[in-house]
């Protein structure tokens, strides 16, 4: 009788992830893992199979003539896995008429529910579900395959999805009404901001990764006075006067808050790219793709 293994799916998927990236650093961000887990994963797996799959130096990993036979089945075990839960999960959208979009709060709660109301006059047998999550979150979702697709910027380049821009907002300084950067004439510039007054979003979310892939805020971003994962903390800061921070458009307080104002920022000028994002080379249900090309012809190009 065979032995009973513990290996699974994410034993597998680390495998894959630590032989394509070459390290495990690299692997780590690949797979949304901290470190010590994609170790402790990967020791599991050689520990249960009894042989070394990656010889390990200070900074390369190679494989072994062991490694090198298991990767090639891991990858055919994972791939025809992904391909029958992505053609279950087709069949049943299709059955259901339901589309499923990962979205950034930002865009649920300001692109999203004038679109979302039109199509529904329009389309009255497809239902779309959103999935509100911060970037990181979203990207896993749709890596997962559990949303048909998503709506963010891009916060890793993962190979195996598909981004396709949709529309891009401006970064702009939100601070407090009575704040003396909220009544200057000239435009404000990034340089006006006081590093240590200056709030931001944490690295889990697409605005700090659009900020730091901007060389010319590298000193700004270096000193700021800390960094926030909610959205509405952060805000709640900067309205008890703990300081200022820097939001795109579609993620600042609207024209009718009653003490934050957004103020577009120049010097240099920031813009935040959304994409469509879907798992590259996979088929869309009919009703999935109607509201990808609905997307794609009524959401503006630039968000003013």
């Amino acid at each position: 009788m065979p032995q009973k293994s513990a290996i699974n799916l994410r034993h597998l998927r680390v495998f894959i992830a630590i032989a394509e990236a070459g390290n495990f650093t690299r692997a780590a961000e690949r797979m949304l893992l901290s470190q010590s887990s994609l170790t402790v994963t990967m020791r599991q797996l050689e520990e249960d199979l009894g042989v070394t799959l990656l010889q390990r130096t200070t900074r390369l990993v190679q494989m072994t003539s062991d490694g090198e036979r298991f990767l090639t089945e891991a990858k055919r075990i994972v791939a025809d896995f992904d391909h029958l839960v992505t053609a279950m999960r087709l069949s049943a959208s299709q059955s259901s008429g339901s589309v499923r979009i990962a979205v950034l709060p930002s865009v649920a709660i300001r692109l999203l529910p004038d679109f979302t109301k039109e199509f529904h006059e329009r389309h009255r047998d497809i239902n779309i579900v959103l999935r509100d999550d911060n970037a990181r979150g979203l990207h896993r979702q749709v890596r997962d395959g559990k949303v048909d697709f998503g709506i963010s910027n891009k916060w890793f380049d993962y190979p195996e999805l598909e981004y396709v821009p949709l529309t891009k907002d401006q970064f702009g300084l939100v601070c407090r009404k009575d704040d003396p950067l909220a009544n200057v004439d000239a435009p404000v510039s990034w340089y006006d901001i006081d590093p240590g007054r200056l709030f931001i979003l944490a690295p889990d979310t697409g605005v700090h990764v659009r900020l730091h892939n901007t060389a010319e805020l590298d000193d700004l971003l270096d000193t700021t006075a800390g960094e926030v994962l909610v959205m509405v903390t952060l805000l709640e800061m900067v309205r008890v006067r703990l300081g200022v921070t820097v939001l795109p458009e579609l993620a600042a307080p609207g024209a009718g808050d009653p003490d934050l104002v957004f103020q577009p920022l120049i010097n240099p000028l920031v813009h935040r790219e959304l994409c469509l994002i879907r798992r590259r080379n996979e088929p869309f249900s009919a009703s999935a793709r109607r509201v990808w090309e609905a997307l794609r012809a009524k959401l503006p190009k630039t968000v003013n």
